[in-house]
């Protein structure tokens, strides 16, 4: 008899488990979260609804805000039982400006979701999530930094790191890696010529492309292109500014490399001609 009941356990198992669901079938979008930053004196459960919650309250004539929202769900299995953990990234907003990221790694135990660690983001620029994957049981995390240009609105750069789940907690390892957001093209010129025209394509978010043009001090440089909801600005060089917005114009201090911008002002993708001059 006993291979029979073998037989009968092998057949069971996976049907129990299959019953049991899995964390996949966890409904992240309408959860419960026990939260950290965005808890309130009176709980630190949030319940969302289709991936958002929101409260407003009155308190002694001020009026207090609340906003929590996850997104960003992704799955992989991280502690090498054959099995898929869940990593959800939350954004917490408490009526200022910022907006404070967490992520929070879950896995299914018990026949339920259960959190096992959460990594702790930043406000926007400084530190803000951006995206996970989970790869060969590794949770890579990209997250935004100011770089030396930006600020806590205007991230320059992406910092990725790799984790490791180490029962529960998560392990760095190896060294971050640093990326720039925009990063700037060099304007050629024809043999010359004093000026140069490009073809560029902007997108609506964020819509900026940069580039770097060598010029010497007493030069003039003018950027300017055929459609008007574009604006300019020059981001290195010292430089006198007579004009930056829909056209720049700059007479330069120095000798060397100067970078400036272009920006999409309008709605959707945009295709444009930009002439560049140095005299």
């Amino acid at each position: 008899m006993r291979p029979v009941l073998v037989a009968v356990v092998t057949v069971l198992t996976p049907l129990a488990a299959f019953a049991q669901g899995d964390i996949r079938s966890v409904d992240f979008n309408n959860f419960t979260y026990e939260v950290e930053f965005c808890q309130t004196e009176a709980s630190n459960k949030i319940t969302v609804s289709n991936g958002e919650f929101y409260e407003e309250k009155e308190v002694d004539g001020y009026t207090d805000r609340r906003f929590f929202s996850v997104s960003g769900f992704t799955y992989g299995d991280l502690d090498g039982d054959g099995k898929d953990e869940a990593v959800v990234i939350s954004v917490c907003n408490t009526g200022g400006t910022g907006n404070f990221t967490e992520a929070y790694v879950f896995t299914w135990r018990g026949g339920e979701a259960k959190r096992i660690v959460t990594l702790e983001g930043g406000d926007r620029a400084y530190g803000g999530l951006r995206e996970i994957r989970i790869v060969d049981r590794k949770m890579i995390v990209e997250a935004s930094d100011p770089g030396e240009m930006g600020g806590a609105c205007c991230p320059e750069e992406v910092v990725t790191r790799t984790y490791r789940l180490k029962g529960n907690s998560l392990e760095e390892i190896g060294k971050p890696e640093r990326r720039e957001l925009f990063p700037a093209s060099r304007v050629a010129f024809e043999k010359g010529a004093s000026s140069a025209t490009l073809e560029i394509e902007l997108g609506d978010d964020p819509g900026i492309r940069r580039f770097v043009i060598g010029a010497s001090k007493g030069q003039t440089l003018t950027v300017k292109a055929d459609l008007e909801n574009v604006r300019f600005r020059l981001i290195k060089g010292e430089a006198e500014i007579e004009e930056e917005s829909k056209t720049l114009l700059a007479e330069l201090l120095e000798d060397g490399d100067f970078v400036f911008e272009i920006r999409n002002f309008g709605e959707g993708d945009l295709k444009t001609k930009m002439i560049v001059t140095i005299r």
